[in-house]
């Protein structure tokens, strides 16, 4: 009876013990906030991670200055590493790192538009087999530029740039003119036969208001700046090309991935005046159908919003007022979802889902032309059907100009 409480007693202990074989001090991490992945000209994986530095976020005993100079030290340290695979190079940065590359903070992956154009397949792999990238939390870019540069923009607002990557992503809901998607969704894309995946665009743009005239004094804010722009289409694994802000609206209004941001359209009888409808929420779906003519695709939108500004005499009190305004930011949006379907099927990508809403209603007929469907694609016709609403106006009454 001894004997056997004491082999309890002991397996008891070791369960505890073995609870501390993987454990990790946090001095011993370096936390990566951003990472991007190029190709140099000896077509070797380039990896660049971004790593706070400690001592100045914490001000440290030194009050941030770099050990040995008099200068005041970056937030960040920019680690680059270079290898045939991307395993390779991330151990290559443990040559001048001090602690280890940990990932589970990442947000934010950025492939150099070169790389895009060749295909990621390659490099994706050890990305789904990583056990601390968080897939779902790691958006994917697509970089209009030198990614180098753009991760080491800095910025009055933000002590890291992948922090303020990171912060403009959380407002994405504030225009819905760029795509960012999550490393989960866009693996995902491209294991499905009726969707390619898409990804957000970043690039570095001057910053007008760092223009300082001659006899001022100097500008406090950078020459540059990091601005989400768009979207980038991918044919498989290798991008096909870019949307613009418009068309990439046009992409999330099939995608529901609209979260807000404002319409703008002419006024009803006054071209050059413009009316403008905040958004507040809309969903869409899309059926299939096959007809003589061949496939059809028709997008179904509901969209409700807000009347916030109208410029010149329109008395919005009046219900066919309202009426007249609803028929004319629903093709505000019908437009740009067109604009989105033929920049897509010039560039052969079928982003929105078309071929994978199709064969969830027709597996059968899915099965023969699966093959053939990124030509298919390019060919079927979109017709998109728009419901739009505005819910609130505001102040009621007519506007100065009217009153007598």
């Amino acid at each position: 009876m001894k004997r056997r409480i004491r082999l309890i007693i002991l397996v008891f202990l070791i369960c505890l013990i073995a609870g501390c074989w993987d454990m990790r001090e946090v001095e011993d991490l370096g936390y990566v906030m951003a990472m991007a992945i190029d190709r140099n000209p000896q077509e070797q994986i380039r990896i660049i991670a971004q790593v706070p530095n400690p001592r100045v976020l914490g001000g440290g005993e030194r009050g941030g200055i770099t050990p040995g100079a008099s200068i005041a030290a970056k937030p960040y340290r920019n680690y680059e590493g270079t290898g045939p695979t991307v395993f390779d190079a991330l151990r290559e940065i443990s040559h001048e790192s001090s602690r280890r590359l940990f990932f589970a903070q990442n947000r934010t992956l950025i492939f150099s538009e070169a790389m895009a154009e060749k295909g990621v397949n390659d490099v994706l792999d050890f990305l789904k087999r990583s056990v601390e990238i968080r897939r779902g939390l790691t958006m994917v870019f697509v970089a209009r530029g030198e990614p180098a540069k753009i991760l080491d923009t800095p910025n009055p607002h933000a002590i890291l740039p992948a922090l303020r990557i990171d912060d403009i992503v959380r407002w994405r809901g504030q225009t819905s003119r760029f795509a960012p998607v999550p490393l989960s969704r866009f693996l995902e894309a491209l294991s499905m036969e009726g969707q390619e995946p898409y990804a957000g665009v970043i690039e570095v743009a001057s910053n007008p208001k760092a223009q300082v005239k001659e006899g001022e004094k100097a500008a406090p804010e950078p020459s540059s700046t990091i601005r989400l722009t768009g979207a980038a289409l991918f044919r498989n694994d290798r991008m096909a090309g870019f949307l613009d802000e418009t068309e990439t609206r046009g992409l999330l209004w099939v995608l529901n991935e609209v979260r807000g941001g404002q319409i703008v359209f002419p006024c009803p009888g006054q071209e050059e005046k413009k009316v403008t409808v905040e958004i507040m929420r809309a969903n869409a779906k899309i059926e299939p159908e096959i007809t003589e003519d061949g496939i059809i695709m028709t997008v179904k939108i509901r969209e409700e919003g807000n009347l916030v500004e109208v410029e010149g005499p329109l008395d919005v009190s009046k219900p066919e007022v309202i009426k007249e305004l609803d028929r004319l930011h629903a093709a505000a949006i019908s437009n740009e979802v067109m604009a989105a379907v033929y920049k897509a099927q010039e560039l052969g990508s079928d982003a929105f889902g078309f071929g994978e809403a199709f064969r969830r209603k027709f597996p059968r007929e899915w099965k023969k032309i699966k093959k053939d469907w990124p030509e298919i694609f390019t060919g079927i016709k979109v017709r998109v059907q728009v419901v739009a609403h505005i819910r609130r106006i505001g102040m009621i009454g007519p506007p100065p100009l009217l009153v007598h």
